[in-house]
């Protein structure tokens, strides 16, 4: 290699690690509006066909959608729960005062209803106790606690906001970023590195169809089970159900929080119905329905699959979902090629 191309190769990754640096506080939010754009591109396509409208007219169109489908909701959630955290904190430092008193049903659960009455007379019921139990706090240290979570909603919607943004001017120009990325990786890599950025895609469009329409729909099933139990804020909980249950195990949180909540205020059958039938709604979905969409469309074991979506999560956070998944089956066609080419 001469010289000259050794500078320009030095200087081409020194000005990437530049950009890399000087944009790192965004790449969350490009990186999210990568994901939700190639996700639901065959929908801008439909758009462009039904509408016939120019570039800016389809992205305009499509960022409308996608922020009424995802981001509205999420926003809306977001700032209910913001609103909700000093509730909760001032309820935690009021029975801290007066304990929490024992619910009627406790006494008749078999067997052990006697044993467990006398536990939350002690550890619940008594002020006491219960703010050993739970540590001593004050309005001071609740006020800061809430002050930090609102911090991080905000972050989060400033995130919203940025990925919003992103995504129109990916709608935009995305058939042109598609073709010039192509075309690089045909310089770089030939034939093959075309195949894999085109399998990329198609391992974050199955992921997301995958993970964000089944959660949603496990969420609106068991949120209608809320619903008709009589949950506090149904369309909430409803929601934030649906979201854990893109990540594998992540849902059971809520249900079993629901089903505390249906317990505490004395309705036990409530409570029953609502963990069993979402144990099994969450069931038939993680282990049948998804891994056939996922499994099917990028031809990887859902094994794969699964650890595709934990390691990622574990990397990178929440948009690793949709990202480890990806590299798995990048990984899989990689290994494809080795052991099946002559």
């Amino acid at each position: 290699m001469l010289a000259q191309d050794k500078l320009r190769v030095y200087l081409s990754i020194a000005l990437l690690a530049s950009a890399a640096w000087l944009l790192h506080g965004f790449i969350p939010a490009m990186l999210w509006a990568v994901v939700i754009a190639i996700a639901t591109w065959p929908l801008r396509l439909l758009v462009v066909d039904k509408t016939k409208f120019g570039a800016t007219g389809v992205a305009a169109v499509m960022t409308a959608l996608v922020a009424a489908l995802f981001f509205l909701p999420i926003g809306y959630a977001l700032f209910h729960a913001a609103t909700e955290a000093s509730t909760v904190a001032h309820w935690i430092v009021g029975v801290q005062k007066t304990g929490i008193a024992v619910p009627e049903w406790l006494h008749g659960i078999p067997m052990v209803g006697g044993s467990a009455t006398d536990w939350w007379r002690d550890n619940l019921s008594d002020p006491a106790a219960l703010s050993s139990l739970l540590g001593q706090t004050d309005n001071a240290t609740w006020a800061e606690y809430a002050r930090v979570f609102g911090a991080q909603i905000a972050h989060r919607m400033i995130t919203l906001t940025f990925t919003i943004l992103v995504i129109f001017f990916l709608y935009q120009d995305g058939e042109d970023l598609a073709r010039k990325t192509l075309g690089l990786l045909n310089k770089l890599t030939g034939e093959s590195g075309i195949r894999y950025g085109t399998q990329a895609a198609v391992a974050i469009r199955a992921t997301v169809s995958g993970l964000v329409l089944v959660g949603f729909a496990e969420g609106l099933l068991i949120g209608i089970s809320y619903v008709l139990a009589g949950a506090p804020h149904p369309a909430i909980l409803g929601l934030l159900t649906g979201v854990l249950a893109m990540i594998p195990f992540a849902a059971p949180i809520i249900l079993v929080g629901v089903a505390g909540i249906l317990l505490v205020q004395g309705s036990m059958a409530a409570a029953i119905s609502v963990f069993v039938f979402g144990i099994v709604v969450l069931f038939i979905g993680d282990h049948f329905v998804r891994p056939k969409i996922i499994g099917n469309a990028v031809q990887l074991p859902f094994l794969w699959v699964l650890f595709g979506i934990l390691g990622g999560v574990e990397v990178f956070g929440l948009i690793g979902l949709f990202i480890g998944p990806a590299l798995m089956a990048l990984v899989m066609t990689l290994w494809r090629d080795m052991t099946e080419s002559p």
